[in-house]
């Protein structure tokens, strides 16, 4: 008797379609021995939960197309085209490879093909059916995606394993886990302490914490920075769902170098999500978010850090040129080994040479970033002694005094008293050209008065301006000022955290360094005004 393989396949592993793959076996089995053929448990291959578009990607046709080029049986039986292939260019290069190269019989049971038998084997039928396969697929892609869109829009998860510090309910709604939500918070505190995301992770393994992975599928899964990493960039852990916002194009680029289809993730235009807010619970305050999301933006905006371990790059000046002052380096052998001395220089001197710039002094930059490490230290140990900020900045907050307690600037009454003299003055203009086209004044009595209140309005429109901008400058000193008592406190342990944590702590404090020819570096901190540098 000839051997026939038999392939099964079934897209999905829900309940309704668990025992798919033994039905597809026994009705194959029973229809090869009606008509002659053999069959043997190492000649079945089966694809479970996988789809039919994508053919690559469905490692037993891949064990079967191999098993047939060896020559291990002579026919191969599937219940149906659809669980052959549901893609018509695949269904075509396998049923010529299988048939055509190989000389394998191919039988479709549903359809009655059977490329054995003439009359049964019509390129016609098998045409048809693949482009009904292909054609069903689509149609199911599209039902199942609307699907899922209406199941989002009505606040229901739409994944099969809900987000790890979540259970989920028999109706897919999310609530939380009292342990795992503990962990998500910690995580978010973590992180903002300073914590970078592999050392979250480390700590997490170190402890014992099992992530959900290990529970469900029973086998040891630990953590890793990309999972914190992702927990961090989770809108669910704000009460919210967020639906439909990737899909997969063609990457046209990858898909000419490997000359095969390459599809990537990609995200939808924001109009295509569906955000559903107050869908469950929320583990995490919208205010806590916003800080980690401003930390990661600012994180991966200092990325190069990572290598160029300057934590002051881009705050340093020359007093001489204006320009840049850098980091440079040399190393000296002692033996067996090999010391780093890195040292500031004006950029212009360093790049084109001495007569570039009358700066040639050279500080080094290790005894400098000790030193003003140091400095900070020194100022936390005076903050916490007077209750109270750097004496410096008094002068900024004073200078706006009588308005810098108003948040809404309509409500300053200097600034209320000049928008009322500028809507005055608008008035008055009206008034002279209601009065020039009734005739009431000659043109040159109208033109100097308009000219006058023109003038006087600009000037109104000045004192606003800069009124407004001295608010504003006022409250983002005050908001700043509130943020230094604890990134001063950081100075204390700075060496415990990574450098790019320590790069952004040192630029909420320093606004820039200056390096003068003599030797003698200013510092100008962020809550000094500019003509009071800091020293």
């Amino acid at each position: 008797m000839n051997r026939a393989a038999i392939y099964v396949r079934v897209s999905t592993d829900y309940a309704a379609q668990k025992d798919s793959p033994e039905h597809q076996f026994i009705a194959c089995q029973e229809y090869a021995l009606s008509i002659g053929l053999s069959t043997s448990s190492d000649l079945i291959y089966s694809d479970t939960g996988l789809s039919g578009m994508e053919m690559e990607n469905r490692p037993e046709v891949n064990r079967m197309l191999g098993d047939a080029r060896q020559g291990h049986f002579e026919a191969v039986l599937f219940t149906a085209i659809s669980r052959f292939s549901r893609d018509m260019a695949d269904a075509f290069n396998m049923k010529k490879k299988l048939e055509a190269i190989y000389g394998i019989r191919i039988i479709s049971i549903e359809e009655g093909y059977d490329s054995a038998i003439e009359g049964r084997n019509n390129e016609m039928i098998f045409t048809v059916h693949a482009m009904l396969a292909a054609h069903k697929s689509k149609e199911m892609s599209v039902a199942i995606k609307r699907g899922l869109r209406q199941s989002a829009k009505k606040g229901r998860h739409i994944g099969n394993i809900p987000p790890y510090g979540y259970k989920k309910t028999a109706d897919k709604r999310l609530y939380p886990d009292p342990v795992e939500a503990r962990i998500v918070r910690e995580v978010f505190t973590s992180y903002l302490s300073g914590m970078s995301a592999r050392t979250i992770a480390h700590n997490l393994n170190e402890r014992g914490i099992q992530t959900s992975s290990k529970h469900r599928l029973g086998k040891s899964v630990l953590w890793q920075p990309s999972t914190i990493t992702a927990i961090l960039h989770n809108e669910v852990y704000l009460g919210k769902i967020v639906a439909h916002k990737w899909t997969t194009a063609r990457h046209v680029a990858d898909s000419r170098r490997r000359d095969m289809v390459i599809s990537r993730p990609i995200v939808r235009p924001k109009t295509d999500w569906v955000i559903v807010k107050r869908a469950h619970d929320p583990l995490i305050e919208q205010k806590v978010f916003d800080q980690v999301h401003d930390l990661l933006r600012k994180k991966a905006t200092n990325h190069s850090i990572r290598q160029n371990t300057n934590l002051l790059a881009g705050m340093m000046y020359c007093n001489e040129c204006g320009g840049k002052m850098i980091v440079t380096g040399s190393k000296r052998s002692s033996g067996s080994n090999v010391h780093t001395y890195r040292y500031i220089v004006c950029a212009k001197t360093r790049r084109i040479g001495k007569f570039a710039c009358n700066n040639h002094f050279i500080t080094k930059y290790d005894a400098f970033l000790f030193a003003l490490v140091q400095h900070l230290q020194l100022l936390m140990d005076s903050w916490l002694h007077s209750h109270d900020a750097p004496a410096h900045h008094e002068t900024l907050v004073s200078k706006y005094s009588e308005y810098r307690d108003h948040k809404d600037p309509l409500d300053n009454p200097t600034l209320a008293k000049l928008y009322q003299a500028l809507d005055r003055n608008r008035n008055e203009q009206i008034e002279n050209l209601r009065a020039y086209r009734q005739g009431l004044f000659s043109k040159e009595v109208i033109s100097k008065d308009q000219q006058e209140l023109i003038e006087q309005e600009k000037q109104l429109q000045s004192e606003i301006t800069h009124l407004e901008e001295g608010i504003a400058s006022c409250l983002a000193l005050q908001e700043k000022l509130q943020k230094v008592p604890s990134i001063l406190n950081f100075f204390q342990h700075m060496a415990l955290y990574e450098n790019i944590v320590q790069r952004l702590a040192i630029q909420m404090i320093v606004d820039h360094i200056v390096f003068y020819s003599d030797g003698r570096i200013s510092v100008l901190y962020t809550w000094k005004t500019p003509n009071q540098p800091g020293s």
